[in-house]
């Protein structure tokens, strides 16, 4: 009877969930997102995602299920009509074109120019254009490449997802007169040269380059720099309160004006949306409705805005916050948004940031201080900004140097699925302890479990184009050893970073620099802001061994070598019984000078080479046939592309050489990284 008992109250609390209007009303919204990425990439599963959560949604929504319905399809034919709208022109691969084009966005370094139905991205480096501004451009069309791995931001993705699918290649952009409120404003006041500071807190102009924003995406608390406008809400709620005189008409006009001129910052226009929705009495208490309206405006007139962090972040917070115990004392209500917060960083950007909520604290009223005092300095002495500048630098930097964040890698769906209900779960009082208890249990164990899963030793050869950067793991041991830190042309100064994060590694301790060419360091220096580097050891660092726990490494060096490639490292490494043998850029004369020396052979004999990295990307100036033979491993590793020119690589006689010695290859090929995974010698392409 008992146990029929519980059943039954747990079927009625689970019901009484469902019809929770937020759950209900987030459904309604996820099913605009589904529909739109059917839409978009024209896959099924989206479409059946759709149907549930629609049925979901009209099952457990009684009322105004006809204005829904209506809300609902007028909404996806919106979004179908934006699809068509800016896929309606084709351009082909190098047509040349002259054409009127207004610019619709702008950054540091590029702008979107609308030329008809269609979208062009054009690099600007010297930036001195502002959205709505009347251009005649000329150059050749050529579509968007990306050089981006999977465990990198995909600027391509970005640009497509927002209807940009070609790139100009400019030869001549002459501008038009502009009659337009925003152009004449920052001509006016010389805004579209304006300092740095003026840029990122007003304007929305934020270089991800400068040491400010920099400093505050490291710290995770870039949100706060258009977040601390919301002091402006704070302050005329205030006046409306004292004075009891309705202002809401007024600040809406403030609000439109200052979103207009910056090109309607995120954060801002969902404020702005939502004073409109206050200021009408229907809609007065029904604050779960409302933030529903806001949303979809904000899909409409943003529709990239769905394929975003920022999104799932706002409205997994907004859903959170409605079903969290109202009652709970202000230290709970802040330990339960750390848990959930933390819960999101994990998912979304691979790390804990344990200082960031801290942190978000301490700077929010400082940069309050700042959105004040800013607009007077910038009106009595312009270079007084820069001792503004100077002084939240330097306290953003004090904060940056003092901060806890620990890489914990890529989790999939299920991670963020059970850490929000075990956020959830922890906030709310609709639960009993047991029940929060075992949500706590399962997150946890689930999170060990996908851990567990992941590889526990492996060799990766990342996809850098024509440069090397190899990286050795043993999860267990926790030893992380890079061999070379370099990529090729148009990749990331931070790639080999992002690698280490996404696979949730702390800290490398050892980074071998095989010579000073550039495609084989040029990501050392991001290496050493973000990692705790124990050793560097460069080829004029004579050391003949290194061991580090069961890793044994034997170093070689031609020191007869006249060119730079010649004096690479040579590296002979042992874990265990699989043995690897990197060559860095090392030609037939390295190669030559290693068969003739004693102490090479005799450690080369002592066991078989399973591992091999091809000298020089494959050159036909490295892998003689007597050299491969001599090392006879059963993988090599070829990081390389066909650039075209002089840059083609491997090279056939290369590829012939290994083909006759009967040796499997794997090249990068700018497309592929590659993992050997020491438990079985599997070769894992990623």
């Amino acid at each position: 009877m008992n146990l029929k008992m519980t059943n039954f109250y747990m079927k009625k609390g689970l019901l009484s969930w469902l019809h929770f209007k937020s759950i209900s009303y987030f459904a309604f919204l996820i099913s605009l997102v589904t529909i739109y990425n059917f839409i978009y990439s024209k896959e099924v599963i989206y479409l059946l995602l759709t149907i549930v959560l629609l049925i979901y949604f009209f099952y457990t929504q009684e009322k105004y299920r006809k204005a829904f319905i209506a809300f609902w399809i007028i909404s996806a034919l919106i979004l179908l009509l934006i699809y068509l709208y800016w896929n309606s022109n084709t351009f082909q691969q190098d047509q040349v074109i002259e054409e009127q084009g207004r610019v619709i966005k702008c950054k540091t370094n590029y702008i979107i120019v609308k030329i008809k139905n269609s979208k062009f991205y054009v690099q600007a480096t010297q930036n001195n254009y502002v959205v709505g501004m009347k251009i005649k451009i000329t150059g050749n069309v050529s579509e968007i490449n990306s050089t981006a791995n999977y465990y990198q931001f995909d600027f391509k993705d970005y640009l497509m997802k927002d209807y940009v699918r070609y790139q100009l290649k400019v030869s001549n952009v002459e501008q038009l007169n502009n009659f337009n409120i925003r152009v004449v404003f920052y001509k006016l006041f010389k805004l579209d040269n304006a300092h740095a500071l003026i840029n990122i807190l007003f304007l929305n102009k934020q270089d991800s380059s400068d040491l400010l924003i920099s400093n505050l995406n490291n710290l995770g608390l870039k949100f706060l720099i258009n977040f601390n406008l919301i002091n402006i809400l704070l302050f005329f709620k205030y006046i409306e309160k004292m004075t009891g005189k309705k202002v809401s008409i007024f600040l809406i006009i403030i609000l439109f004006t200052w979103n207009y001129l910056t090109c309607w910052p995120m954060i801002m226009t969902r404020i702005l949306f939502k004073q409109i929705l206050n200021s009408f009495e229907k809609l007065k208490d029904k604050k779960e409705l409302k933030n529903l309206i806001v949303m979809i405006w904000l899909i409409l007139l943003f529709p990239n805005f769905i394929s975003s962090s920022g999104f799932w972040y706002i409205n997994l917070i907004i859903l959170f916050s409605s079903l969290m115990n109202k009652r709970v004392n202000k230290i709970w209500g802040f330990i339960y948004f750390y848990i959930l917060l933390n819960v999101l960083n994990a998912y979304f950007t691979y790390q804990l940031n344990i200082t960031s909520s801290f942190y978000a604290i301490l700077l929010s009223p400082i940069l309050s201080v700042y959105y004040l005092i800013t607009p007077i300095f910038y009106f009595i002495d312009k270079n007084l900004l820069n001792n503004l500048y100077d002084v939240l630098l330097l306290i953003i930097s004090i904060f940056n140097s003092f901060s806890l964040i620990r890489n914990v890698g890529s989790f999939n769906i299920l991670f963020l699925i059970l850490g929000f209900i075990m956020s959830v779960t922890l906030a709310t009082n609709l639960v009993t302890i047991k029940i929060k208890i075992f949500w706590a249990i399962l997150f946890l164990l689930t999170w060990g479990l996908l851990w567990l899963l992941k590889p526990s030793e492996y060799l990766s050869m990342l996809n850098v184009g024509n440069g090397n950067s190899f990286v050795y793991h043993n999860k267990w041991n926790n030893i992380t050893i890079i061999f070379d830190a370099g990529v090729g042309k148009q990749r990331s100064s931070n790639l080999v970073s992002d690698f280490l994060k996404y696979e949730g590694i702390n800290k490398i301790d050892i980074v071998f620099i095989s010579h000073t060419h550039e495609d084989h360091y040029n990501n050392l220096f991001s290496l050493k802001e973000n990692f705790k580097i124990k050793q560097i050891i460069l080829n004029n660092d004579f050391t003949n061994s290194i061991k580090i726990k069961n890793v044994i490494i034997n170093v070689f060096i031609n020191p007869n070598a006249n060119s730079e490639n010649n004096k690479s490292l040579v590296l002979i490494v042992d874990v265990g019984d699989v043995r690897s043998v990197f060559m860095g850029d090392a030609e037939k004369e390295t190669e030559n000078h290693l068969m003739n020396r004693i102490d090479f052979l005799y450690i080369l004999n002592l066991k078989k080479v399973n591992i091999l990295q091809i000298g020089h990307h494959g050159s036909k100036t490295s892998s003689s046939v007597e050299f491969i033979n001599l090392i006879n491993p059963d993988i090599a590793l070829i990081s390389g592309e066909n650039e075209g020119g002089n840059k083609k690589f491997p090279h056939q006689e290369t590829i012939n050489t290994l083909k006759r010695l009967k040796i499997n290859y794997y090249i990068t090929n700018g497309n592929n990284n590659f993992f050997v995974m020491f438990k079985n010698l599997k070769v894992v392409k990623k």
